[in-house]
């Protein structure tokens, strides 16, 4: 119970799936208590990895993770230590390297969401995103879309240096990398986007949403990855969407997503750098506690 003597809902997990896009997954996902999470991550712009893990991005969707894990209070609060905790972690992570530079650090889209009381027995429900990774949140008329969208676009400058130009899997045309690079001057700037960084502060510059929805109405948390199905192939809108996984049929649209990659392997009909992405989705609900 909270101080309002109303029970503090959580969540429970109802469905999820993860599935590389290539050699290593760097999306993450995961719950605990009244927070749900869903990261992308991107390796920074080094020839090699700057730890350990199998790829920066890995390290960094993993060190996310265990830190939401472990720590507890408001999302702003969370946020805060989180961003704090990761970079004295990246510092022990690379002490065995040299001349580790802001443009060597991985970054990573996050979404937080926060479960809380509400009037008539409704659920309460918080968001904080950070890049592309969207919620669909059911509220009382419509399917929500809960996203960070200050980097379309950089994001679309990318696609113009690609253009029509088809691609093999896993190569990436040079000019595309360039643009790249130039998007990536402007992270965690106030002219540019926000993202999750070790290297540079970012807690307090995230988006924030909230509504209400109804106890153990589903909630869905994707990379966007998977959102492809929406935006990229636009098999689905968001409600279609949010109304299969509700179904049950998340393993159904992860099969959909790769046939519809695949059909497409060199990126000349549907354009897009990354020919496979990584792609995952969580589903949850939120209750009154056990």
């Amino acid at each position: 119970m909270n101080e309002t003597g109303r029970p503090i809902p959580v969540f429970r997990s109802l469905d999820r799936l993860s599935l590389a896009g290539s050699r290593i997954n760097e999306d993450g996902a995961g719950l605990r208590g009244r927070f749900a999470w869903i990261v992308d991550g991107a390796t920074g712009l080094s020839d090699e990895p700057v730890t350990r893990a199998g790829s920066d991005a890995s390290w960094l969707a993993q060190a996310i993770g265990d830190g939401l894990t472990e720590l507890s209070g408001g999302t702003g609060e969370v946020l805060s230590r989180l961003d704090d905790d990761l970079r004295s972690a990246f510092e022990v992570a690379t002490a065995h390297r040299a001349g580790i530079d802001d443009h060597h650090a991985p970054s990573a889209c996050l979404g937080l969401i926060e479960a809380g009381p509400s009037e008539n027995g409704w659920i309460g429900i918080r968001g904080r995103f950070l890049g592309d990774v969207v919620a669909l949140v059911p509220s009382e008329r419509e399917v929500l879309r809960w996203s960070d969208e200050r980097a379309k676009p950089f994001e679309r400058k990318t696609l113009a240096a690609l253009g029509a130009m088809e691609h093999e899997p896993g190569t990436m045309p040079d000019a595309v990398r360039r643009q790249i690079g130039e998007n990536r001057t402007r992270l965690n700037r106030p002219d540019g986007y926000w993202v999750v960084n070790p290297r540079r502060p970012w807690a307090g510059h995230e988006l924030t949403f909230e509504t209400v929805a109804e106890p153990g109405a589903a909630i869905v948390l994707a990379t966007d990855g998977f959102m492809r199905l929406v935006d990229v192939f636009g098999a689905y809108s968001d409600s279609t969407l949010h109304a299969t996984l509700a179904a049950g049929r998340g393993g159904e649209l992860m099969q959909e997503l790769r046939e519809r990659e695949r059909g497409d392997l060199m990126a000349g009909a549907y354009p897009r750098v990354k020919t496979h992405d990584d792609a995952t989705f969580l589903v949850i609900a939120a209750g009154p506690q056990g």
